[in-house]
Formats: structure tokens, C-alpha cells, sequence
């Protein structure tokens, strides 16, 4: 971007002018984004590039218009008038700016003379709306399970670290809860993986019934799943694992699922995030133990019962 705004100078040190024709025009008018000069008033002198067409623009539809006007934005201290200004003053900036519902990305630099005298603005857009959203959809595939759509382990190790800091800072509590989905392997055996992803999918479906948009729902391992629940004590935490065993009950797929889950709460059970997982992850395989054996016992009875009905 550097070398097109390079390009553009020197075009307007030789006083070519956009707008008239001559052997330098197709070259200006084929130039990657729009470009513009203004005058030290920012009034626009010359406007020229490819991106002018894209933009419904003609080449000389701006030269006589104060930038202020064009934008429509007449407080010289925001962007990208606090840019302008600060570009008469000798010192250029690089930024981005969203305009028509576009992402753009903006060099501004100061108009000199050959002399060296500042006499306006330099600026290059370019408009970079579908590398911003190439950008955002890569990130967001980074962070999250391809399968649930939940938060990867990759983000829920950073944003717990986040909360632990922002909770220390703040001096208030907020819960994490580990959840297995029960069974998982059995399912896989019984009916296939194409039914076991499925079981994974409507776990993350009623897990993300029953969190708030500022909760992060995630799914960091095979059959493990989390909830970081912001700014919650015990009581919520246990409110809401409720609600996800109760909606894990009425779900209609077949075959029906069930979770083991721990809680582990900030400050009580630990202040770092290993400290917190370790404790809700103590709290879990403590809650599959004692599921494990009301399930013995009760196979246990129903068989002893059978026995004696013979």
C-alpha cells in the first residue's frame, strides 16, 4: 500500500491532473483505491484510481468539496478529520475506517512542495471489506469446534485467563463448569459416530439454551465440554447445570445423554485458572463416582428382584 501512495506523489509532483487528458490519465485512473490531494483547508484538489468506480465516484466529483462535507462529519477531531489535520501539520498516519457499510484502509500523509512546504493532504483508501471478513472467518474457525460451533480449548484457556484477571481486578467471584458427556464411547459402539457427533451437537445445542450471551459455552476435548459464567456465585452455577441436565432429560434425539458436571467457583476454589479447573474437575469425577455406584446398586436390586420373582 506503501508503494501505491508512493506512486500517487509522484504522479502529482509532475502536476498531472486526473481529470484532464493526457498520456499519464489511464495510468491514474487504473491505480489500486482512491486517491485525493487537498488543499490546506481541506477542500478536495484531485481526486483519481480504480476505486473510484466501485464507489459510484466519478473522477472529478469530489474536487471543490471539503472533505468534511463529503463525509459528512464536521468535528475536525475525529477520524479521519483529526487525520487530515494532523497530516497539515507534518505527521502521517495509517488507520482503517468503516464508510458505506465498507472497511477501508486509509494512508494520509502531508502534500509538499518541491521545496518541502506543506500545502495539503495526500491520502489513499483501499478497500479491504472482504479480506476483513477472510480475516474474521479465519479467526473465528481458529478459536471454535468445527463440529458444535463452541469455543475451542485455545479459547477458553485465553478468555479464562482473561477472567481471572478482570475478576482479581474487580474483586468479584464468577464460576466455571466442566461437563462430560456420559457414555460417549458406548454410543459410538452401539449406534456409530455419526450418532455420537450428533449427541455432541445436542449438548452444545441445550448448553447454549441455557447460558447468557456473556457466558462462553466451549467444547475443549473429545467429550469435554465448559461454561464460563461471568460474574456468578455457586448458587447460579448450580442453577444453570441444573437446567442443562433438565434439558438434556425432555431432549427427544435418540439415544438419550446425560453429563456428569463440576463447578468450580472464584475466589473459593482456587485463583488461577489451573487452580479453578482442577477443582471443578476434582467436583466432577466425585459426581461420576457416586452416579456410578447408584447405578451399580440399582442393577443390583433390579437383579435380586428378578431372582426372587422366579
Amino acid at each position: 500500500m506503501r508503494g501505491i501512495l508512493e506512486s500517487g506523489r509522484a504522479l502529482n509532483s509532475y502536476g498531472a491532473d486526473p481529470a484532464a487528458d493526457g498520456p499519464l490519465r489511464p495510468i491514474m485512473e487504473q491505480m489500486p483505491g482512491i486517491h485525493w490531494t487537498t488543499d490546506q483547508n481541506l477542500r478536495v484538489t484531485s481526486n483519481w484510481g480504480k476505486g473510484l468506480a466501485s464507489s459510484r465516484i466519478s473522477p472529478d466529483a469530489l474536487v471543490g468539496r471539503s472533505v468534511c462535507e463529503f463525509l459528512g462529519c464536521a468535528d475536525r477531531r475525529t477520524t479521519p478529520i483529526a487525520e487530515h489535520y494532523e497530516a497539515l501539520r507534518g505527521f502521517p498516519s495509517h488507520f482503517e475506517y468503516g464508510w458505506k457499510y465498507r472497511s477501508w484502509e486509509i494512508r494520509l500523509e502531508p502534500l509538499r512542495t518541491s521545496s518541502g512546504e506543506i500545502i495539503g493532504c495526500l491520502g489513499l483508501g483501499v478497500d479491504i471489506t472482504d479480506r476483513k471478513k477472510s480475516e474474521e472467518q479465519t479467526h473465528y474457525q481458529a478459536r471454535h469446534d468445527a463440529l458444535t460451533g463452541l469455543a475451542n480449548y485455545r479459547e477458553f484457556m485465553d478468555r479464562l485467563g482473561q477472567e481471572v484477571r478482570r475478576a482479581e481486578r474487580g474483586h468479584h467471584s464468577f464460576t466455571l463448569l466442566l461437563l462430560d458427556l456420559d457414555g460417549l464411547k458406548r454410543i459410538n459402539d452401539l449406534h456409530g459416530h455419526l450418532t455420537g457427533n450428533r449427541a455432541l451437537q445436542r449438548l452444545a445445542a441445550v448448553m447454549g439454551e441455557h447460558c447468557r450471551s456473556t457466558d462462553l459455552a466451549v467444547r475443549y476435548g473429545g467429550d469435554e465440554f465448559a461454561v464460563v459464567l461471568i460474574d456468578s456465585d455457586r448458587g447460579m452455577a448450580e442453577q444453570v447445570a441444573q437446567r442443562i441436565e433438565n434439558g438434556l432429560r425432555t431432549d427427544q434425539g435418540k439415544p438419550s445423554i446425560s453429563v456428569s458436571i463440576g463447578v468450580g467457583t472464584y475466589p473459593n476454589d482456587g485463583l488461577t485458572a489451573p487452580e479453578l479447573i482442577e477443582a471443578a474437575d476434582q467436583q466432577l469425577y466425585k459426581y461420576k463416582r457416586t452416579e456410578n455406584r447408584r447405578t451399580t446398586s440399582a442393577q443390583a436390586q433390579l437383579s435380586r428382584t428378578k431372582r426372587a420373582s422366579r
